[in-house]
């Protein structure tokens, strides 16, 4: 156990120097795309409910 670890920290050591240093995240973000994702999410959310809807209406008595 102690071989492998002793080997993957040789393996991921020369990973550390060639990584890049993290950059701050974004401040905000545009509020036209938070908002165009949030009608898709939420129009998604409501078809998916009128879907499981129509398909319960539909059926016959018996079937789920």
């Amino acid at each position: 156990m102690k071989r492998l670890l002793s080997s993957l920290f040789l393996l991921l050591a020369p990973l550390l120097a060639l990584a890049e240093e993290a950059e701050a995240p974004v401040e905000h973000a545009n509020g036209m795309v938070v908002g165009v994702f949030l009608v898709l999410f939420l129009g998604s959310i409501v078809a998916y409910g009128v879907y499981l809807w129509w398909k319960a209406r539909g059926a016959k008595p018996g079937e789920e």
